[in-house]
């Protein structure tokens, strides 16, 4: 016979405690350190340092008038452009530049698409995760 014994601390006003979440791997690729949640004590500061010398997001620019461009776009096209040509409603999130080129806002340059749409898109024309640049 197997005896199964089961703690249950006590929480903050007294009563059960949910368990806690299970740890999971280090953000930082390759890094295999677990955490509760995000970066290794080693790679926090890594990423502290990166995001110093990153710049803000209008410095970036990324500013009012970028945000206001992308408001008017997002009203007009709610739904990923992308996704819209295979029958799929996907809500858009992400802007882009159709051309590339990040300084051409002209409208008939700018498209709205989901996330995954957008990062497979900018994968296939920048050259992402060791791919080559396709033209």
């Amino acid at each position: 016979m197997v005896t199964v014994v089961v703690v249950v601390g006590l929480g903050r006003r007294g009563g059960d405690s949910m368990p806690s979440k299970p740890l999971r791997p280090c953000l930082h690729v390759g890094c295999s350190q677990l955490v509760s949640a995000g970066y290794c004590d080693q790679h926090k500061k890594d990423k502290q340092t990166y995001d110093r010398h990153r710049g803000s997001s209008t410095e970036r620019g990324y500013g009012a008038r970028h945000r206001r461009i992308r408001e008017v776009v997002r009203r007009e096209e709610p739904l990923c452009r992308e996704c819209l040509k295979s029958g799929e409603l996907t809500p858009s999130n992400e802007m882009d530049h159709i051309d590339g080129n990040a300084l051409n806002t002209e409208r008939t340059n700018l498209q709205m698409l989901c996330k995954a749409c957008h990062s497979r898109k900018t994968i296939r024309e920048q050259g992402g995760f060791g791919n080559k640049v396709i033209h």
